[in-house]
């Protein structure tokens, strides 16, 4: 082969579209890389929501959910989501912020209806 028939055959591997790795075991490495960064926000964020929230608020109101830098919380009734957003403007966002290293931009409240069948 000539030089010129080398740098072309060269040229088609590094041209040339490569195969995607869809094995099992690069699908679970990557699933449990994703997993431990989370579960440690997750944690992260936890602790502080225990540290900075008021213990009469801890009871009632729950973080159930924590996608794309927006913190889900559920509350019992109105009156504990009005303590809680009274809360959030008072600066409960920014000390979440302070003490967690995960992406915390907003904190968004729902009050959960408890069903009562028991009639």
């Amino acid at each position: 082969m000539t030089n010129f028939t080398l740098q072309l055959q060269k040229l088609r591997e590094w041209r040339s579209r490569r195969e995607k790795d869809t094995s099992l075991r690069t699908a679970i490495v990557d699933l449990r890389r994703s997993l431990k960064k989370s579960n440690k926000q997750l944690s992260q964020l936890l602790e502080a929501w225990d540290e900075v929230v008021p213990t009469h608020l801890l009871q009632t109101a729950h973080p159930i959910s924590f996608k794309g830098g927006t913190l889900e919380v559920s509350t019992d009734g109105a009156p504990t989501a009005y303590q809680l957003k009274r809360l959030i403007r008072a600066g409960l966002l920014h000390d979440l912020q302070q003490r967690c290293s995960c992406s915390l931009r907003q904190i968004r409240v729902r009050i959960v209806q408890k069903n009562n069948t028991d009639r």
